[in-house]
């Protein structure tokens, strides 16, 4: 396997656009691709699959009405079903997953990319194109789900907006900065279709301070759009946090000087990011499902950092080889953004769909997490900008404490940013326990 140093002599800059990452020859694809489901093999051991064919998808028999538009899984690559075996998720759980040797002919992989007549296509043409190729969004770190599902949350709402951030939500974290930089038309097309197949009366692009975007789209803006609105909304994505919906939508009101309620404009959009628009782009346009991912890869304990193109299924291992291996003894792993990712223990976990970074860091800057008490200092208060408390919410479910009901419905209010658990000295895991009782609600 060739690593990424190798063409850094050529590339002075690698990380100013995707490398394609280098096959693996077995890979090992998770049936969890998105939050809330797991999908059913619909292949068998032994049975010969070709390049994206589809291998598992949601059972009705499981879900009922909940599994229309949830996302299929392709095969990235052509080869022997070897087994269903369970292994470790790159959110930190535990599940099923196909392992597939490699072997025949490719179908997408280095043959001549084809586009198709898409403008020809009704919205829900595009949709079902959208949904058949199995295109999940990944605007947050910390949840993800079909692209199909996210457009029918909305269709019966007014004003509806499809709002596009073209940075990133964890600084570090550069996937989708890098590709705005790289793919810009491609993302374009992609918003395009995406507005269409949800009818949406106004685009918002939410673009970093330090990218010069509005002159970049114009082009794009007459071809593309027409007569739809389109807003732009600067934001300072060096402050965290700046990506969320909360913060999209706070800046969208003060540019347009709007007084309707933060909460209304919010559920009348679809929130999404370059790296989902590039999916739509090659599912619609090429006909290409989803077996591949944009994944920046950092760390002080590479050679070299890289947005590498990847299989779905490829082994975090085998990633860390291509950027050149190791230098430092690896600590801790990291995915999706060192504030608010998932810290796995495992070099043989498989990416999937909703992976955008890989950290790998080194002992020396492991440090040590592990959690004290409360000390009533008060600075996840001060610094939560949803105005929680919790450090209140926090002695309730885990030390039993006995607190007012409006702390058990204020956890709503919490976007998740992580914040209050970096800034807490006893390192409590504050977020993940706000996390869990939002789920119980």
């Amino acid at each position: 396997m060739a690593v990424l140093t190798d063409f850094a002599k050529k590339d002075k800059n690698p990380v100013m656009k995707t490398t394609t990452g280098f096959l693996s020859r077995t890979l090992t694809i998770p049936l969890c691709q998105e939050n809330d489901f797991e999908c059913t093999p619909v292949v068998k051991e032994g049975d010969y699959i070709k390049e994206g064919q589809v291998i598992a998808e949601v059972s009705r028999d499981v879900y009922g009405s909940k599994s229309f538009g949830v996302a299929k899984i392709h095969s990235p690559i052509p080869g022997k079903l070897i087994c269903i075996k369970n292994c470790n998720y790159p959110n930190g759980k535990q599940g099923k997953a196909i392992e597939i040797l490699l072997s025949g002919s490719f179908t997408f992989i280095g043959k001549k990319q084809n586009t198709f007549d898409w403008n020809s296509y009704s919205p829900a043409m595009l949709l079902r194109t959208i949904s058949e190729s199995g295109v999940v969004n990944t605007f947050s770190n910390t949840y993800c789900s079909s692209l199909e599902l996210e457009v029918n949350k909305i269709r019966d709402e007014e004003n509806k907006k499809l709002v596009v951030r073209l940075f990133d939500e964890d600084p570090s974290c550069e996937t989708d900065s890098i590709l705005t930089r790289s793919e810009i038309e491609k993302i374009a097309t992609g918003i395009f279709i995406t507005a269409k197949t949800s009818d949406v009366s106004e685009i918002v692009v939410a673009y970093s301070n330090n990218t010069k975007l509005p002159a970049m789209f114009d082009i794009f803006q007459k071809e593309l759009f027409g007569s739809l609105p389109v807003t732009y909304i600067e934001m300072k994505s060096k402050f965290y946090p700046a990506g969320g919906k909360r913060e999209l939508i706070s800046a969208y009101k003060k540019q347009k000087k709007l007084s309707a309620s933060k909460t209304k404009i919010q559920n009348s959009c679809i929130f999404t990011d370059a790296n989902t628009m590039i999916h739509v782009y090659n599912a619609v346009v090429l006909n290409i499902p989803v077996e591949t991912v944009n994944v920046f890869v950092n760390g002080d304990c590479l050679q070299s950092k890289a947005l590498l193109k990847v299989s779905i299924g490829t082994s975090f291992r085998d990633i860390a080889k291509q950027c050149g291996g190791f230098v430092k003894d690896l600590g801790k792993i990291i995915v999706n953004g060192q504030i608010n990712g998932v810290s796995v223990n495992s070099l043989d976990t498989p990416v999937t769909k909703y992976v955008k970074s890989i950290s790998f860091i080194s002992e020396k800057d492991h440090t040590d997490r592990s959690v004290g008490i409360c000390l009533r200092c008060g600075r996840c208060r001060t610094v939560c900008k949803s105005n929680l408390c919790p450090d209140v919410i926090y002695a309730k479910i885990i030390e039993g404490a006995t607190v007012d009901s409006v702390y058990d419905d204020s956890v709503q209010l919490c976007t998740e940013c992580g914040v209050c658990s970096a800034y807490c000295p006893s390192k409590l895991p504050l977020t993940q326990v706000i996390k869990l009782l939002k789920a119980e609600k």
